[in-house]
């Protein structure tokens, strides 16, 4: 459609637009020397962390893969996870991460339906670990009684929150699915409801359990706890002197604004937030905003293995178009 076309320039414009504004307004030439003045150390240390947070999904996926009765090899996952992140950073976007991992997992499988819940479920439970962090960060820098208090935006609190209740109704829709799908199918068009079964199923199939899902939480928590550590490393490598609390904030709720479909890659989204409450602990805006880029450089910098395995044959990128048969049949139980 004509407004799909539109979509990508306009990301392009509001993500463009809003970064270029916050760097002329920090000064450029301040951000560059901020930027000039990092532990060149603390950033290996920064991908280090970043490489052991692909790991820690790709073990996770595995879980919930093995909970299933659907185990696959460490190696691959971790591979796939790679060629994903790649996906996401430097192809085009109508070749998403999540996309690429569904196509590979599908083959493997002959399910898409099947791959598609494992991959929407190792996503959304990384959400809900994020948006828990985030609130119980709020409520603690509302808590603290040293030092100058954290203040948190009216809208940022309401969006942390409406982010934590979407992830938690998305989760109990996950596992009560064909349930619901029992209730409130008649009410679907006829020719939607044998694919939305084969979802419901899917969904349910994967949804972990008993100790699977303590395990993918306790990950996903770990996941989350990794990213925020990044954000301090590299705090430290640009000499930034801020109690862990603000990474505790700025790390998710970074990523809960970078959500938003007008955004690309979280630009723009990333600095503002970085900037609001990085100067609520007198830290000057070029530092800021310098500190965002480095946060940027090192995910992409770890992306970029995915795109080694992509070079030697790790990972297929042919998606399926519509008009494409695509199989979906039962795949078999492998054994425990």
């Amino acid at each position: 459609m004509q407004w799909r076309r539109l979509l990508v320039p306009l990301r392009l414009f509001i993500s463009g637009g809003l970064l270029a504004y916050l760097v002329w307004h920090a000064n450029p030439a301040q951000v560059w020397q901020a930027w000039q003045q990092a532990d060149v150390w603390l950033i290996g240390v920064a991908i280090m962390l970043q490489f052991a947070g692909v790991v820690l999904s790709a073990a996770k996926w595995g879980v919930l893969l093995q909970a299933r009765g659907q185990p696959q090899p460490y190696r691959w996952l971790l591979g796939a996870y790679l060629a994903g992140q790649f996906a996401n950073n430097f192809l085009p976007t109508t070749i998403g991460g999540d996309a690429l991992r569904v196509t590979q997992l599908g083959r493997r499988l002959g399910s898409y339906s099947q791959a598609s819940a494992s991959v929407f479920l190792e996503r959304l439970t990384g959400f809900l670990a994020l948006s828990i962090i985030a609130n119980g960060a709020i409520v603690w820098a509302y808590l603290e009684e040293t030092g100058r208090p954290l203040v948190t935006m009216p809208a940022l609190r309401w969006l942390t929150l409406l982010f934590m209740a979407a992830a938690i109704a998305a989760m109990t829709a996950s596992f009560l699915a064909p349930r619901l799908l029992q209730r409130f199918g008649a009410y679907l068009p006829t020719i939607a409801r044998q694919p939305m079964h084969k979802v419901a199923t899917a969904l349910a199939d994967h949804f972990p359990q008993g100790g699977a899902l303590a395990r993918v939480m306790a990950l996903s928590f770990a996941f989350q706890l990794l990213w925020v550590a990044i954000h301090a490393v590299c705090g430290a490598a640009l000499g930034i002197d801020a109690p862990f609390l603000i990474y505790a904030l700025i790390a998710p709720i970074t990523d809960i604004v970078g959500l938003a479909p007008v955004f690309m890659n979280s630009l723009g989204a990333r600095e503002a937030v970085f900037t609001l409450y990085l100067s609520q602990a007198d830290v000057a805006a070029a530092t800021a905003i310098a500190l965002a880029f480095m946060i940027f450089t090192v995910r992409l910098l770890v992306s970029l293995l995915g795109g080694l395995v992509i070079l030697f044959g790790g990972a297929d990128l042919h998606l399926e178009q519509p008009g494409d048969a695509v199989p979906d049949v039962q795949p078999q139980v492998l054994p425990k």
